[in-house]
């Protein structure tokens, strides 16, 4: 196998780092993965002027959020496997067994995600795991077999990780600009 096929064939993934698991599934995120960053301005009203100086007041936190079909017809507990998993990044990060030194005081999951990002893999908080269990797929044990989670993620900037990845868009950003005069500069336009 190369690169080339190995890459357009990579998974979903997601790597919870409290419990140590790898969250992956067969499906992909239904829709798109919004990828927002607020950039936060202060208009400044002054009278008789015909406009508002603008003023720089900060960035906002890069948030990754979509929504994942879970799908698992062939066993009976259906997809509540998989849902656990997903289940575990909604509360206080218990480690893989439950147990955890810090108790109560325990933080809230992060986990490592760059699927449909552009990113290299980053650390992100989770801030909302919610689930629509759809009820015409429910097996006659009364278990879910097609759940959709929606998710959104709070990018962490202060990790080492985002490091890299400030380099890594340093480097990206020249490529893209030697792509962008690349396409305006192609042979059929000569």
């Amino acid at each position: 196998m190369n690169l080339t096929q190995m890459v357009s064939n990579l998974p979903w993934w997601m790597f919870d780092l409290s419990s140590k698991q790898l969250i992956t599934s067969g499906t992909i995120p239904s829709g798109s993965v919004f990828d927002k960053k607020a950039v936060i301005i202060t208009e400044t009203p002054i009278p008789g002027r015909n406009f508002q100086p603008v003023a720089h007041g900060g960035n906002g936190n890069r948030k990754v959020s979509f929504t994942i079909p879970i799908l698992n017809r062939t066993i009976a507990i259906g997809a509540v496997g998989i849902i656990k998993q997903f289940e575990a990044l909604r509360n206080q990060s218990r480690g893989l067994f439950g147990f955890t030194p810090k108790g109560q005081f325990a933080q809230n999951p992060k986990v490592l995600y760059s699927w449909g990002t552009g990113s290299l893999p980053l650390e992100w908080y989770v801030t909302r795991c919610d689930f629509e269990n759809r009820a015409d797929m429910v097996n006659r044990a009364g278990m879910p077999q097609y759940i959709n989670v929606d998710i959104e993620l709070t990018l962490d900037e202060t990790s080492k990780l985002y490091i890299a990845e400030e380099s890594f868009r340093s480097a990206m950003m020249v490529i893209g600009q030697a792509q962008t005069v690349g396409s305006f500069v192609s042979p059929g336009r000569m």
